[in-house]
């Protein structure tokens, strides 16, 4: 398993940025942060990596660095309240649903314990997952 947190140190290093500018670029805490960047096991939340990456201006590919998982395919019971809003916004961008990008959203949801994701954190990890398959 790789250590997310010295991806983490090196981007922010690379775009000389200091701990504490981070910390509050990405609304977390310096301690937080510190021990995500020291620590070979730490498991950040989903959300706290979203705002490291925002705050990182990557993806969230680019902070896992595209590892590569095997995932059985995971089709919810119920389509997710983000669904709609997600093709809607696709539609009006001239995009078309990937398939894939879908069952990798589905995928990220279950492992959250089905925590319904809000519409733009959806479109955000959509349009993460779309930007780092791009070559």
């Amino acid at each position: 398993m790789k250590n997310i947190g010295g991806t983490i140190k090196a981007l922010r290093q690379e775009k000389q940025m200091t701990l504490p500018a981070l910390a509050d670029k990405a609304g977390l805490s310096k301690g937080l942060i510190s021990k995500i960047e020291n620590s070979p096991d730490a498991n950040p939340s989903l959300e706290t990596l979203h705002s490291l990456a925002e705050a990182l201006d990557v993806t969230l590919a680019d902070l896992l660095e595209k590892e590569k998982v095997q995932v059985k395919k995971f089709i919810p019971e119920k389509p997710p309240t983000w669904l709609s809003p997600l093709v809607e916004g696709l539609k009006k961008d001239g995009k078309t649903l990937n398939e894939d990008f879908l069952q990798a959203l589905y995928v990220l949801q279950h492992r959250k314990a089905n925590s319904d994701f809000k519409p733009e954190q959806v479109r955000w990890l959509y349009d993460s997952i779309e930007l780092s398959l791009r070559n």
